[in-house]
């Protein structure tokens, strides 16, 4: 009675047991993040799990997980220490010309959930995704494209065609592989250290030579400057002396602006004469008698006259 009782017990705590591990089997609870595919004795049923509860045939069927979150592949030269998802070395390769160059970059990517079914047909886990396609496509674009650049371009505006190249290529290699190209990232292109002191070098001289250029420049525009301003002062020169040809009588007024501020002039009609300013002359000297100075005073009378005299034929003149 006794043995029957035990028995029974370990048959039930079996039964337990084997029911406990038949339930939890056959459910399946998917994360956010995250899609998985059911498989049925090792293929492919179709059947994509996405976040939430689900219930599958207990060890009949099982799931290969995917994460659907934006991922990151690195190169670098510290692999070791990269916080990227997958850390990898960083691309050696050449210019067209010839010159050693390294490539650092990264590429933001995800996995297209609809198409997990065929990667895990066709690729298969998400390790082998990353390795054949994402680490596999992109080093070989990253190393063929730049050959078709030269290194000044690479050190110069290039650098965005080639991020550029690099970028569309890859996102259709990607998209007949499940990938989702979200972003590449060329960080750096590094150069060897003699190229890249001979690339210094020549930019020096390239804007030396622009300075060379606009100095040049300046100097052309001086010489047509003075080109300029020498054929307008010939001109001038003919009109001043077609006026003096036309009105001889401008002569004998410039020779009067030109004397001394202490000799007034006068033009009568037997030619020009000279008025002396005695008043203006007597100020610095003082032995000169009062009889000079009425003299002087008679002079300045006179030279008033002759001012006016001047003035109006000045206008006649004119």
């Amino acid at each position: 009675m006794k043995i029957r009782l035990v028995r029974n017990i370990i048959i039930s705590v079996f039964a337990f047991v084997i029911f406990v591990i038949l339930l939890f089997n056959s459910f399946v609870i998917v994360n956010a993040g995250n899609v998985k595919v059911l498989t049925q004795l090792g293929r492919t049923t179709g059947v994509i799990f996405y976040p939430g509860f689900h219930i599958k045939a207990p060890f009949f069927q099982n799931t290969v997980n995917y994460s659907t979150r934006q991922v990151t592949y690195e190169t670098s030269d510290a692999s070791e220490v990269s916080t990227a998802n997958y850390p990898d070395y960083v691309i050696d390769t050449t210019s067209s010309d010839g010159q050693q160059v390294k490539l650092k970059y990264t590429i933001r990517f995800s996995i297209d959930s609809k198409q997990t079914v065929w990667i895990l047909n066709n690729i298969g886990t998400m390790d082998d995704l990353v390795e054949k396609v994402v680490k596999a496509e992109s080093r070989s674009i990253s190393r063929n494209i730049p050959k078709k650049y030269t290194a000044a371009q690479l050190y110069s505006r290039g650098v965005f065609d080639v991020q550029e190249e690099i970028h569309s290529t890859l996102r259709e290699k990607f998209s007949k592989n499940g990938v989702i190209m979200d972003d590449f990232l060329l960080r750096k292109i590094d150069f060897t250290d003699q190229y890249f002191n001979v690339l210094e070098e020549k930019q020096i001289a390239e804007e030396r030579i622009v300075v060379e250029k606009n100095i040049l420049e300046q100097e052309k525009i001086k010489k047509e400057q003075a080109i300029v301003k020498a054929q307008a002062e010939a001109e001038q020169i003919k009109i001043k002396g077609e006026a003096l040809k036309s009105y001889p009588q401008i002569i004998q007024l410039e020779f009067i602006q030109k004397m001394s501020p202490n000799i007034n002039w006068g033009i009568l009609p037997e030619g020009v004469l000279p008025f002396l300013d005695l008043a203006k002359i007597s100020g610095g000297l003082g032995g000169i008698t009062q009889n000079t100075q009425d003299m002087g005073q008679e002079s300045t009378n006179t030279s008033t006259d002759a001012t006016d005299i001047y003035e109006e034929t000045t206008t006649t003149i004119e």
